[in-house]
């Protein structure tokens, strides 16, 4: 009997450790790419803020400009930097074929390789951060991009409440 509850107590450990990774995916499969394009809602005082919408899984996403090419990236207060994919950084220019992805960095589903990198410009709606530290991760390692706090915390403000996230520059 006190063997089967510890091997059900183990299982039940072990779920909980992979339920917030396997949730994280399943959200990042099924939010649709036109999303993005729908969540940014230009602000009355335009010139500074920025207002971005929920999507239906509660996830703030936007579409950035980077060096005039857009990039669909997902708000993570989380993330210490901004992170790019594989597949983004060679499309915006910031890596290039014989690059090597040293750099160690822990994300949800364990340590990846990544290349330190600095984005010129990080433009959302009318809010621009320029000379932005970035990482972009080893082939395979990461599906979308994240707007991190190397860029958020260059904001004068940043607020949310309920559906809505204001960025204001």
């Amino acid at each position: 009997m006190l063997k089967t509850l510890v091997v059900v107590a183990a299982a039940v450990i072990g779920a909980a450790a992979l339920a917030p990774q396997l949730l994280q995916r399943a959200v990042e499969r099924e939010a649709p790419p036109a999303l993005a394009a729908k969540t940014l809602k230009p602000s009355p005082d335009a010139g500074r803020t920025v207002t971005l919408l929920a999507g239906p899984d509660g996830h703030f996403r936007t579409e950035a400009m980077i060096g005039g090419r857009r990039a669909p990236m997902l708000v993570d207060t989380g993330a210490t930097v901004v992170a790019f994919s594989y597949e983004t950084g060679r499309d915006l220019g910031l890596i290039s074929g014989g690059d090597r992805f040293d750099l160690p960095v822990a994300t949800a589903n364990g340590s990846v390789g990544a290349r330190q990198v600095t984005a010129p410009e990080i433009r959302i709606g009318s809010i621009s951060v320029t000379n932005v530290p970035a990482v972009v991760l080893a082939p395979g390692a990461m599906d979308g991009n994240l707007l991190g706090m190397s860029f958020l915390s260059r904001l004068k403000r940043m607020e949310s409440t309920r559906d809505r996230l204001v960025l204001e520059r």
